[in-house]
């Protein structure tokens, strides 16, 4: 852990101020273990160089340990063809389109926080455009935070938390940019977690977040369904079960077959026009995602992050401008796509 973090941080519970004992230091000179103490001798510990606010109870807790498994399999998304892809996709979803304008964009930001920044897959955008002047910090619920310090934390500006997107650890207006993709819909309220998130921008500071899109009838029926019985599985249980309903979204884009609706069918949510068999199944009936661009396991990556963990809200764009408008947020850019909403927006 970074010095310049320690003043950083606040007990999430009371607000209160933290101080630092006993101090070890690792072999750079960062902070490596100890207790961050607060008013009545609470402590929290700092382990591995991350300070820990959260345990394995609680709500929370399964959404934790899957993720915290998700992001282990390292051979599911760790690869030059799923960065490629995901950074492509954020880089458009976020409206910078090339990585110039990503970095004159956060070149305004002193100092950054990535609420849910899981291994570190999605620090492409908050993080890469940053100058080693400037502070950033990743935050996860899971231990997926030990991976993102590994990944990342040979660079000077970076410091590493474990804690609650709803509970964060940090005085209010502490940083003046937020960006969080796709883990407030992983909580148990995406709006309060929203809340939470701009609760700890400066004023004029910029959120940046994507949320689910609420889907077709049939599918959101599927989903719910198949989410209640796979999470209460353990991760690895789960994770082998995605194998088979990879392979059968696989099977329905190999027959690159296309089906026309010749009308539009509002019971089923479909609109009239030409589908291939599997994204019209896709999008209407049950997730069975596959990308031949990400193969086997990158797909199952994707089908086991929609449908293990226990939260995983869908929304409205009303809904998700409506809390835009409560917050006192100006959107300064909405991308909606099937999958969900892409907004960044300023503090007022």
């Amino acid at each position: 852990m970074r010095d310049w973090l320690v003043p950083l941080l606040v007990d999430p519970v009371t607000g209160a101020g933290l101080r630092l004992e006993p101090e070890r230091p690792d072999d750079h000179g960062d902070i490596a273990e100890g207790w961050l103490v607060g008013e009545g001798e609470v402590t929290y510990p700092v382990r591995g160089g991350i300070p820990r606010f959260v345990g394995a109870d609680g709500p929370e807790g399964q959404v934790s340990a899957s993720f915290g498994y998700k992001w282990s399999q390292g051979p599911s998304y760790d690869n030059p063809d799923f960065a490629n892809w995901y950074r492509n996709w954020l880089l458009e979803k976020y409206g910078f389109h090339d990585e110039a304008r990503l970095r004159t964009h956060f070149a305004r930001f002193t100092r950054v926080l990535e609420v849910g920044c899981g291994s570190g897959m999605s620090s492409v955008i908050s993080l890469d455009g940053l100058q080693p002047s400037q502070q950033w910090v990743g935050l996860d619920l899971s231990t997926a935070i030990d991976i993102a310090r590994e990944r990342l934390g040979d660079r000077p500006n970076t410091g590493f938390v474990q804690a609650d997107a709803l509970s964060l650890p940090f005085p209010a207006g502490t940083f003046d940019a937020v960006f969080s993709e796709g883990v407030l819909h992983h909580t148990p309220s995406t709006r309060a977690a929203l809340e939470s998130v701009v609760e700890a921008l400066s004023p004029g500071g910029e959120v940046m977040f994507y949320v689910y899109r609420t889907k077709a009838p049939v599918r959101e029926l599927t989903d719910d369904l198949l989410r209640k019985r796979l999470s209460d599985l353990p991760p690895e249980e789960a994770w082998q079960l995605m194998a088979p309903l990879t392979r059968l979204a696989k099977a329905l884009a190999d027959l690159h077959t296309t089906v026309e609706v010749e009308d539009d069918v509002p019971l089923l949510g479909i609109r009239a026009g030409t589908y291939d068999v599997q994204r019209l199944i896709y999008w209407h009936f049950a997730k069975l995602f596959w990308s031949d661009d990400l193969g086997f396991e990158g797909s199952r990556h994707v089908n086991f992050d929609w449908y293990h963990p226990r939260f995983a809200n869908r929304h409205t764009e009303d809904e998700v401008r409506g809390w835009c408008d409560e917050l006192r947020l100006s959107i300064i850019h909405f991308d909606a796509q099937d999958s969900g909403f892409t907004v960044r927006a300023l503090r007022n």
